[in-house]
């Protein structure tokens, strides 16, 4: 196969295609016929109500009749009325088949095989019952016996004209599981192109055709495919349960946390015995760091709806693994005791440990998943799954080359599991790329494009690892490694990146780490669009590095992530300052118990910011009046296997609750202290209009509704309405603003000056009013008075950077260095990215022979474009001047390196190895500009003043 593309796709739903209550006709006719035929469509279509009213006259004298009232009940969690209406059905071949379904799906297999049995022996061709017998052989470890039963579905569909929806559906699933187990690739594209469709064409309603096509598609993280199939099958049955949940799964792999919790209660709602569902809310609580939780929704709603179900099981196992550890030979723990109930049932119970696996998989507890995952595959080498995560896992734990057999085996069984794939293109990649080893890090790179970053890099690990270390009281036992991904074989660094972290080319940030390594996108990509302060971004990811290890990945994903904003030492930038403004009011804070979805399912970039905002506050707020050693102290906590509520007992004496309660006031004390110069008001623009007109005397009303017309180009209805409001309150701020916009939109800027300097309240400025009339003196030149109203603006809203912006053009514009520097350093510190303000500031450093400033702000411009030429240059100036010849040599080297042509670079590094007394160095470096530039008459005459001075 070509593996020469990543290929777009989604997360893999770990688990088989579960057989679940498919409300369809035993024999689809059309739609228009009457009496049973009509039930059996308004049952597809969720009508459960109606259809239950017609079948049920019917349900004593006819088999169909009686399988589909019992359907009407099994939709809505009615199990005990479905039994009975079966029962009641009398001895033929479709009630028995259905029953053993029943009984299968909760659990009662002996039950289930009574009514297989009998089922096959009234109608040995009854599929229904024929798929059961497989399922019922695989659960109870006979798994030959399963094989056996799937292929005799098959061999019924070729040597058979199948014109039957609901028969399809049957052989569709036994084609499944034998393609999986005997490692048939092709049959899954026979599935989702000809043998589902078929079975739709045959029957439009039949949408558990499309259920099961998106299951499949959803097992291949071909996302975007199963998304189609399910909006399919719910415009056909909004009322499925099924249905819904698998929606509820394809949102988790999309991230999008709201519509899975609301996807899952809608499933849950229609039919509250639904098991998958449960798995789902589950999940939810898991991934969230409350194993707590979601072992009570295990124990206590999963469980009592089929005892023996090995998904069910092995996550309930994973929680016992993530406290108590994995069982030990001869203990008796409940874990060793749940193990030998699931293989008393099942020797090769391969999904229990598959399940288990997969759960302590996510939280990155990697030896014990890994014991899971073979266990899976030496008891149940028929499964897809285990290898391929396996090799996925070895991935994350920068294990590459136990992980590259492990992938080219399952890739060799599955070849459209798309993540195994994409891995593999990783590992020729990494395979490719060069290592950097230093004392503290090995940095892979791509050696034609980034070998300087490798160098600066690999420096700034050097640096940065033991202060970390140090901080947090551990060292981890391997160097970091570091991956820098860079555009390569027609994909983008961020494409590769995205890949090398979770097996697809689309991953949001520029950085992420597994605990065991760091990726990145190259700064030196040339399609990344964007510059960002990698020196910064590597100290966020070192920190995750340190604190995930020194947990052993207890630590949840909250205070990894606030220690490590934390770390990066800056400002709250000021898009987290107006989410505080807009949200801490409204109540909307993250809470303890919410704040990780934030990282692993944000709804919305915003949801993002917050959470990051949010944590990094969390261990501000921890940190208020108490020692740095808190912060080792929660995470020797979290070391020792205790959850958040318990940490908190432990470190701060109290309950989570006063913790959280004792956070919020935090907050709002913190956001008291600030001003928001957000221009939105909160009410919308009809809101504003009714409110006006209701009260036509307030002149705050009358101002807020003229400046949403001015908003909108309504120029006169603005007008009208200032002016009102100026009647009532002649230095209305907000009204005047709308006046003087007006003005100036006509070009009368002395009146619109005249009307904001004769309302602006400087004790509590309108930011409006104090902004366009700096604008407006700006324009004018006038310059003293523009910086005052700007400085105004910076001490009413210091957070917001647009008034530092525009006082750093005022001072640029009038040439008032004294008061530029101090702003640009205020830029400079909120802004990490900004380069412009760096090379400024050690440009102007230079200039004043503060060489360390220089130095040091040259260096920061190199952290965020490590191919600036400029920087390079600037950092050796000031390094010379501080008298590190050494290094200064190596930035001119740089220099250089990105840009041979220019030649002060070879100048100014020939005259400092002069002053090294260097001669013979300083005319090696000329004469090698003069290779490539030969006619340059600056070069030859130094190169012939130098031969002169040092010839004896």
């Amino acid at each position: 196969m070509d593996r020469g593309r990543l290929k777009p796709a989604s997360r893999w739903w770990a688990g088989t295609a579960a057989v679940l209550f498919a409300l369809s006709p035993m024999f689809a006719q059309a739609a228009e016929a009457d009496g049973l035929d009509q039930a059996w469509v308004l049952l597809l279509r969720g009508k459960y109500a109606a259809a239950r009213d017609q079948f049920e006259p019917l349900s004593a004298a006819d088999p169909r009749a009686a399988v589909g009232l019992a359907r009407t009940f099994w939709a809505q969690g009615k199990d005990d009325e479905a039994i009975q209406a079966l029962r009641a059905a009398g001895e033929n071949a479709e009630a028995r088949a259905e029953l053993a379904r029943a009984f299968f799906e909760r659990g009662r297999y002996d039950e289930a095989e009574q009514n297989v049995e009998a089922a096959l022996r009234l109608n040995p061709d009854q599929l229904q019952a024929g798929w059961i017998r497989g399922e019922l052989h695989r659960v109870r470890g006979r798994l030959k016996d399963a094989e056996t039963a799937y292929r005799r579905l098959i061999v019924y569909y070729n040597e058979h004209d199948v014109r039957d929806a609901e028969s399809l559906r049957w052989i569709g699933l036994a084609a499944g599981q034998y393609a999986r187990w005997n490692r048939q690739s092709d049959q899954f594209k026979l599935l989702v192109q000809d043998l589902y469709p078929e079975a739709i064409e045959i029957e439009e309603a039949y949408w558990p055709a499309q259920y099961e096509a998106a299951l499949l598609y959803l097992e291949k993280y071909n996302q975007r495919d199963a998304a189609v199939a399910l909006g399919k099958a719910l415009q056909i049955n909004p009322q499925a349960a099924e249905v819904h949940a698998a929606v509820a799964r394809l949102a988790l792999l999309d991230r999008d946390i709201e519509r899975a919790q609301s996807s899952v209660e809608r499933a849950l709602e229609l039919n509250p015995r639904f098991l998958p569902a449960w798995l789902i809310k589950a999940e939810l609580a898991w991934e969230n760091f409350d194993p707590a939780g979601a072992l009570r929704i295990l124990d206590n709603s999963a469980l009592p709806l089929n005892p023996a179900a090995e998904e069910s099981l092995g996550r309930i196992a994973a929680c016992y693994a993530l406290e108590d550890g994995l069982p030990q030979k001869g203990d008796g723990s409940r874990l060793a005791e749940l193990m030998l109930e699931v293989e008393g049932r099942n020797q090769h119970s391969g999904e229990f440990y598959f399940a288990m696996a997969a759960w302590l998989n996510a939280r990155h507890k990697l030896p014990e998943a890994q014991w899971c995952y073979e266990e899976a595959i030496r008891r149940m080498p028929q499964l897809l799954g285990p290898q391929a995560e396996l090799g996925l896992m070895m991935m994350a734990a920068a294990e590459e080359e136990r992980a590259r057999p492990l992938l080219e085996r399952a890739l060799a069984d599955d070849p459209f599991h798309v993540r195994v794939f994409n891995s593999l293109e990783v590992l020729d990649l990494l395979d490719e790329m060069e290592t950097l080893e230093t004392e503290h890090g090995r940095i892979k790179y791509d050696g034609q494009a980034d070998g300087l970053l490798a160098r600066y890099a690999a420096r700034y690990v050097d640096q940065a690892m033991p202060v970390l270390c140090e901080l947090f009281g551990y060292r981890p036992p391997q160097k970091a490694l570091v991956e820098f991904f860079n555009r390569s074989k027609g994909h983008s660094g961020h494409e590769w990146f995205g890949t090398r972290m979770v097996g697809l080319p689309y991953v949001g940030p520029v950085a992420a780490s597994t605990g065991k390594m760091l990726a990145m996108v190259s700064p030196t990509d040339p399609g990344l669009g964007m510059r960002f302060n990698w020196a910064q971004v590597l100290r966020h990811e070192l920190v995750h590095v340190i604190t995930l290890q020194q947990t052993a990945f207890n630590c949840p994903h909250w205070y990894t992530e606030g220690l490590a904003v934390w770390c990066e030492n800056r400002p709250r930038p000021q898009k987290w300052t107006e989410l505080l403004l807009r949200r801490v009011p409204a109540g909307e804070l993250l809470t303890l118990e919410t704040i990780n979805f934030g990282f692993t399912r944000p709804q919305s970039s915003e949801d993002w910011q917050m959470a990051y905002c949010q944590a990094e506050l969390y261990v501000e707020f921890m940190l208020e009046g108490r020692s740095p050693a808190v912060l080792r102290d929660l995470l020797a906590a979290y070391a020792e296997g205790l959850d958040t509520p318990e940490a908190i007992q432990r470190v701060f004496h109290v309950e989570a609750a006063e913790f959280e309660q004792d956070f919020n006031a935090y907050v709002k004390r913190l956001v008291s202290g600030l001003q928001s110069f957000d221009e939105l008001a909160a009410e919308t623009f009809a809101e504003l209009i009714s409110a006006q007109r209701k009260a036509p005397g307030d002149p705050d009303l009358a101002a807020r509704t003229a400046f949403g017309y001015l908003r909108r180009g309504a120029k006169d209805e603005a007008r009208t309405l200032a002016n009102r409001a100026i009647q009532i309150e002649p230095r209305h701020q907000l009204a005047t603003y709308v006046l003087a916009r007006l003005a100036a939109e006509s070009q009368n800027r002395a009146e619109a000056i005249r009307l904001l300097e004769s309302a602006l309240d400087r004790k509590a400025p309108d930011a409006r009013v104090l902004g366009l009339l700096a604008s407006l003196k700006t324009e004018q030149k006038e310059y003293a008075a523009a910086a005052e109203l700007y400085e105004l603006g910076g001490q009413n809203a210091p957070h917001d950077l647009r008034w530092w912006r525009s006082l750093a053009l005022v001072y640029s514009r009038s040439k008032d260095t004294e008061k530029l520097v101090p702003v640009l350093r205020r830029l400079a510190e909120a802004e990490e990215d900004n380069l412009e303000v760096r090379l400024e500031l050690a440009r102007r450093a230079l200039a004043e022979q503060d060489h360390r400033a220089a130095a040091d702000w040259a260096n920061q411009a190199i952290q965020i474009d490590v191919q600036s030429v400029e920087a390079h240059c600037l950092f050796a100036e000031a390094l010379s001047g501080d008298d590190n010849l050494s290094q200064a040599v190596e930035e001119y080297r740089a220099a250089i390196e990105l840009d041979s042509d220019r030649p002060e670079s070879f100048q100014s590094l020939a005259a400092l190895q002069v002053r090294m007394g260097k001669p013979a160095d300083a005319r090696q470096t000329l004469e090698e500009f003069l290779r490539r530039h030969p006619d340059d008459r600056n070069a030859l005459r130094t190169l012939e003043d130098l031969q002169e001075k040092t010839e004896p």
